[in-house]
């Protein structure tokens, strides 16, 4: 019985191996193509003094907060946007990403105005 379970294990450890290998080999033509990167449409990423004109309004309505066209007026139009609805609340994330590096920023609207925002690697 102990030989039996030992070649079993083994044939399993051969199969989730090779799972692995394909998946990596399959990935990497999408890692390394640069049309699926985020990018900045026609403007650099924009910066902490850009980050901090934004106006975030009440974090459980937006009640306050800039509206999406005022954002795309400072920040420009977003590398990535998510949308998504709970009942009555209708949220949307904004994500102006760099092409290189780990600088981002989100920006969160409820019902069309900005409830509120993060940033990561601005000076």
């Amino acid at each position: 019985m102990g030989k039996l379970f030992k070649f079993v294990m083994l044939l399993v450890g051969a199969f989730v191996l090779i799972f692995i290998i394909v998946g990596v080999v399959n990935g990497i033509p999408h890692i390394l193509d640069e049309k699926n990167a985020p990018q900045q449409s026609g403007k650099a990423m924009p910066g902490k003094a850009e980050y901090d004109q934004i106006r975030v309004g009440n974090t459980k309505t937006g009640e306050g907060g800039m509206s999406k066209a005022e954002v795309e007026k400072i920040l420009g139009k977003p590398t990535e946007q998510t949308q998504g609805q709970s009942g009555k609340l209708k949220m949307e994330v904004y994500t102006y990403a760099a092409s290189a590096g780990p600088n981002s920023i989100l920006v969160t609207f409820i019902h069309g105005h900005v409830s509120g925002k993060t940033q990561t690697g601005l000076d």
